[in-house]
């Protein structure tokens, strides 16, 4: 018979049996845990491979949308038509839709250059062409209308419609007044198609004028940008040639298209100097309407509101032609004048300035024996006419640049440009006499709106402070028009 172990045997196996099963279990919970962490790192790496696949698949997918867009490829012709005038053929055919040719014969050209050995390379032929051209409508019209390329100003919307008309990537933009809106217009939206991957060339019409060179400079090193951009040399200065021969770009002459010389200022016997009517301002709308009034005027840049002229004195009407003799001018000065008669009692004088009373449609300057500016005789406005004015300049200014010369070049101009009539033209016109000009009796601006007299009268004024006598225009004793000669363009 077995013998059974003892206590103490028994309590050894107890142990030994214990401890392996801690050990077992120990053994199955680490397997156990590494299964899981297994498990989850799979799932990671699942959902990792699940994501990459999805980005190479969306990417491939958007190369090959960009790969099939870049195949319509373009190219941009940019134009200042300030400095760039078209043929005057095209304007002579605007009865068989001479802008509708211009397009053509532009395209034509665009697409020989295309064609040519020396053109960037990988540029179908066929590709569009997007033509901008931009300007200021109304100075052009005064242009091309002064150098007989047009008859009428509104002939300039015939020709531009034509033009755009022609082709649906064609347009004229019409910046307004003013030189820089031309110069920012172009610049922006040649940095725009500077780095556009569809955009394979870009023709600038732009060196005319040296203010361009800044900006074309900032890409003589791109090699990207640099290569693509091909410059249409016209008619030029000197000064204008020898800058842009600096520049790394390639060069082209449309010379069907654009004229190769600057235009030339035609004498008509009917009308010298184009303003637009009264009825049809240009309408540029200044944001903040400020209460500020400044009485000293610019030469350039001038926003000058209407002024009263000095306290206390009521001003005559602007001075008028003086067909008296050299010893009536020096008796007593008599009393103020009555209001001037109807256009037709009007006194005769010299048959050249007998025409327009206000100076706008002649050309040259009046002036005395003495080489003195006189300015031409204003109608004085009626006592209606003034309440209208001072209810009208209770809100804000008129603007004397935008309304009396057509070119406010503030950006940001704080008197009003909205529409007045000829009465309200002629009162502001009235009223700008009362500020001295500041190129004195030497002044010869055709459009120049300030006083070369006082118009109080030089003889009849009792203001010791009168801005007349700073200028030395009060000075000026004899009035008599001794001859008219020519203007200077204005600064």
């Amino acid at each position: 018979m077995a013998v059974l172990p003892n206590h103490h045997d028994l309590q050894q196996r107890l142990q030994d049996y214990r401890a392996f099963d801690d050990a077992r279990q120990s053994e199955v919970d680490f397997l156990v845990q590494t299964c899981l962490r297994l498990d989850t790192e799979r799932l990671t790496l699942q959902s990792d491979l699940d994501d990459e696949r999805h980005t190479r698949r969306s990417w491939k997918k958007r190369a090959e949308e960009a790969e099939a867009a870049t195949q319509r490829k373009f190219v941009v012709v940019l134009v200042d038509g300030d400095g760039y005038q078209f043929r005057k053929s095209f304007y002579n055919a605007l009865a068989t839709s001479g802008g509708s040719k211009a397009a053509s014969e532009l395209y034509t050209e665009v697409l020989n250059n295309l064609k040519s050995a020396d053109s960037f390379t990988g540029i179908n032929a066929d590709c569009d062409v997007l033509v901008n051209i931009y300007a200021n409508k109304a100075g052009l019209a005064r242009t091309l209308v002064a150098c007989d390329y047009i008859n009428l100003p509104s002939q300039i919307d015939q020709f531009f419609c034509s033009f755009t008309q022609s082709r649906s990537l064609f347009q004229f933009i019409d910046c307004g007044p003013g030189k820089e809106r031309v110069d920012a217009k172009l610049r922006d939206t040649f940095r725009f198609y500077a780095h556009n991957a569809q955009c394979q060339r870009i023709y600038l019409a732009c060196s005319h004028d040296n203010g361009y060179i800044a900006e074309l400079d900032k890409y003589r090193h791109d090699m990207i940008v640099m290569p693509k951009v091909m410059l249409i040399h016209a008619a030029q200065t000197p000064s204008a040639a020898r800058a842009y021969a600096g520049l790394p770009f390639k060069y082209t002459r449309f010379d069907s298209v654009f004229e190769v010389s600057g235009l030339e200022t035609v004498s008509k016997a009917d009308t010298s100097y184009f303003t637009p009517p009264p009825d049809t301002p240009y309408f540029d709308r200044s944001p903040a309407e400020q209460h500020t009034h400044e009485l000293t005027p610019t030469a350039s840049r001038s926003s000058q509101s209407s002024n009263t002229g000095p306290s206390g004195l009521t001003p005559l009407a602007p001075l008028t032609l003086n067909t008296k003799s050299a010893a009536q001018l020096t008796s007593p000065p008599p009393p103020p004048p009555p209001p001037p008669p109807p256009p037709a009692e009007v006194a005769k004088t010299k048959p050249v300035i007998t025409s327009d009373r206000t100076g706008e449609g002649k050309s040259g300057i009046p002036i005395n024996r003495f080489g003195q500016r006189i300015d031409w005789k204003l109608r004085v406005p009626t006592t209606a006419e003034m309440e209208e004015f001072e209810r009208r300049i209770v809100r804000r200014k008129l603007c004397n640049e935008h309304h009396l010369r057509d070119n406010c070049e503030s950006y940001n101009c704080k008197y009003d440009h909205g529409p007045i009539d000829a009465g309200m033209k002629n009162t502001l016109r009235y009223k700008a006499r009362s500020i001295p000009c500041t190129q004195g009796s030497k002044c010869r601006r055709q459009d120049c709106f300030y006083g070369h007299q006082c118009p109080w009268g030089n003889n009849n004024c009792g203001n010791l402070k009168c801005s007349f006598i700073k200028t030395g225009l009060h000075d000026i004793k004899d009035l008599e028009i001794a001859r008219v000669v020519a203007a200077q363009p204005g600064d």
